[in-house]
């Protein structure tokens, strides 16, 4: 699982993540990596929360066959091929799954997101311009917001709260924060944190890589 902060505005998408994957079993530190895949021949960012092994898989797919398609000619195509790999596999194995695409439309000439949810058949679903979360915690709202800062500041309130839950409940938030601007049909990608629980976090990693 992840922690996922967007906003998504026409002219501007800004996204965040964190980098710490859990053990399915033991919901401890396993690795780092980048939960989203940036793609900016195609002006597209790609990411994903819940069944990282369909996540993962839709990553891979997207870099053998993408070929420049843009975010909407994958939102053509995009719950038909998912509901085929799922139905392949016989399911998620109990789990779910959400595939996120934010982009550059040029047939509305501004950026565009839209959400791909296990939970509803993987159909279509055009996001709002505003700003989106999971986990979800309650947020203040402000003026002046800054980013990456503000959010950071969510991710890290995400972090608080996951770590207040039962071990079998975590999601399992950590590493660093990176963060991605999407704006002007270019992307900027950056390490915009790390966490406090970074170093236990590489430690643990480390002992299970040698078990």
């Amino acid at each position: 699982m992840t922690a996922l902060v967007f906003a998504l505005q026409p002219e501007q998408v800004c996204l965040a993540m964190d980098t710490l994957v859990i053990g399915a079993d033991d919901r401890m530190p396993m690795s780092f990596q980048r939960k989203f895949l940036s793609v900016p021949e195609s002006d597209l960012v790609v990411a994903g929360t819940g069944h990282a092994g369909f996540i993962n898989g839709w990553f891979q797919h997207l870099q053998a066959n993408l070929h420049g398609a843009t975010i909407d000619d994958l939102n053509e195509e995009t719950p038909r091929i998912f509901r085929a790999s799922v139905s392949a596999e016989g399911g998620l194995s109990g789990l779910t799954a959400t595939i996120y695409h934010f982009g550059y439309s040029v047939r509305e000439c501004r950026y565009a997101g839209y959400a791909y949810r296990s939970e509803h058949g993987f159909c279509s679903d055009r996001l709002q311009y505003v700003l989106g979360y999971k986990p979800v915690v309650s947020v203040t709202p402000i003026d002046g917001i800054r980013f990456p800062d503000f959010l950071i500041d969510i991710i890290l309130e995400q972090q608080r709260q996951d770590r207040l839950l039962p071990i079998t409940e975590r999601v399992g938030i950590g590493g660093e924060i990176e963060f991605v601007v999407m704006s002007n049909r270019s992307i900027h990608v950056e390490t915009a944190h790390r966490f406090s629980s970074y170093e236990a976090e590489s430690i643990h990693i480390e002992q299970r890589a040698e078990a």
